[in-house]
């Protein structure tokens, strides 16, 4: 049974439910003890009046004196029981015994009236220590009044009590047990919508902010129509934020463009007293039309996977990257290689050849001149990965817990990255349920870049 929650819904209709269905049972169990015992009574009290009638009509007259001559065969005829001892008294009007056991109880005095009016009664007793159950019966015998008791033990009437109670309740805790049943499962089956809405909302990655579809019932589905509300709400707000921040890097790509132009041209006409700090001023624009850039991919990586995606080569992929890093490469002297084995997974590839290019460029800024840098990919448990590793300083391991923070970059570091090429990794690799690790290269000493994504296709699915 799963471990009870106070917040629990189903726990709290249990909670409703099963007090009341147990209450049904006590009263039930009441209900019928008092059935059983007032059918038993009713059922062996009139045999016990009965047995007074007899005693009473074997009464007679001897010397104007009430007797009762019962022969031993007939004594054994009226005291005969199978279950129970059955006992008799008969008294004469002054209460003195004429016959029969002189310790049985006459009735109570508040009793008396209804005998005297009703001329027979009911009544419990003791004797000795047992209970046992009586009859009195009077009759009008010539001039005087003669009360005739007749009392057994309670054996068979407790076994009467306890037979019905028996068939009455074993039915009815069958009932409960059932009603409980339905009732677990019935509370089971009725929340399977709100499981259903709980699991489309878990598969769901941040970025996809579609309306939800399952099916709920009418109480559920006002809940379902304002998360849709506050889902479109979210989607508006991030288009905004995204749509501001790409329209900002566009306008801002126009200007810094025509101001490296400019100081391409004053550096031509300039003297050398001035080259100084013109080469500072175009650096420095450099650096802006990089930070701009790094933001439209920042802009890109951000919206939603799921309106366009599909199987990604990763040999594929690393090919049609690399061709636009090779000048770069070669300019500054640097080696770079590839160690490529078939890899193939499900995403964006648009967002994945960004994601490699950052790598890549992270890793020919932080690369000395006549480096090596190394782009590798394959399969490792089913697993597919990515990795860039280059002969460079590396990172020390206390910075690598925040390596991939915006704007974030290592103390003493230099070159003119802004720090976004590694947040815009994260992110990508984020929305592909993948992870970004860092470490150091054991092979070239510098540093190692390693994505590794959570499942990859199978060759033989991408070949049909």
């Amino acid at each position: 049974m799963p471990k009870r929650n106070a917040s629990s819904l189903r726990w709290m209709l249990i909670d409703r439910l099963l007090p009341a269905m147990l209450g049904l049972l006590l009263v039930g169990a009441l209900s019928a003890n008092w059935v059983a015992l007032r059918a038993a009574t009713k059922a062996y009290d009139r045999g016990l009046l009965d047995t007074a009638f007899a005693i009473a009509e074997q009464l007679q007259m001897v010397d104007g004196r009430p007797q009762l001559p019962l022969t031993q065969q007939a004594r054994t005829v009226l005291l005969t029981d199978k279950f129970d001892r059955v006992f008799y008294a008969v008294h004469d009007e002054a209460g003195e015994l004429l016959d029969g056991n002189p310790e049985l109880p006459m009735p109570p005095l508040e009793d008396l009236p209804q005998l005297a009016s009703e001329g027979r009664w009911y009544y419990d007793g003791t004797l000795g220590e047992e209970s046992i159950r009586l009859a009195a019966y009077q009759r009008h015998f010539g001039f005087q009044t003669v009360t005739v008791l007749a009392g057994e033990t309670l054996v068979k009437r407790r076994e009467l009590v306890r037979d019905i109670l028996l068939g009455m309740l074993l039915p009815e805790i069958l009932l409960v047990l059932v009603a409980a049943t339905v009732i677990w499962f019935g509370v089971r089956s009725g929340l399977q919508p709100l499981e259903a809405l709980q699991a489309e909302l878990a598969d769901r990655s941040q970025s996809d902010l579609r309306p939800v579809t399952v099916a709920v019932p009418e109480e559920i589905q006002p809940v379902v129509t304002e998360i849709n509300g506050l889902l479109q709400r979210l989607d508006t707000a991030l288009a905004s934020q995204r749509h501001f921040v790409s329209d900002a890097a566009h306008q801002l790509r126009t200007p810094i463009a025509a101001l490296l132009a400019q100081v391409e041209a004053a550096q031509q006409e300039a003297g050398s007293a001035r080259q100084g700090v013109l080469s500072g001023i175009h650096a420095a624009a450099g650096r802006l039309g990089h930070l701009v850039e790094q933001l439209l991919a920042l802009a890109r990586a951000e919206p939603s996977l799921a309106q366009a995606s599909g199987e990604v080569s990763l040999v594929d992929l690393v090919h049609r990257v690399a061709e636009n890093w090779l000048p770069k490469a070669i300019g500054k002297d640097i080696d770079l290689g590839f160690e490529l084995q078939p890899a193939v997974l499900h995403g964006n590839e648009l967002l994945l050849q960004e994601l490699l290019a950052n790598l890549l460029d992270n890793a020919l800024r932080h690369t000395p001149t006549s480096g090596v840098v190394t782009v590798a990919c394959g399969l490792a448990d089913g697993r597919a990965w990515l990795s860039v590793e280059d002969s460079g300083p590396g990172i020390p391991e206390s910075e690598r817990g925040r390596i991939g923070e915006r704007f974030y970059r290592p103390a003493g570091q230099t070159g003119d990255g802004c720090g976004l090429g590694l947040a815009i990794v994260r992110e990508i690799a984020r929305q592909h349920q993948g992870e970004l690790h860092i470490d150091r290269s054991p092979r070239l000493g510098g540093a190692l870049m390693r994505v590794d994504f959570p499942e990859a296709v199978p060759a033989f699915s991408r070949a049909g």
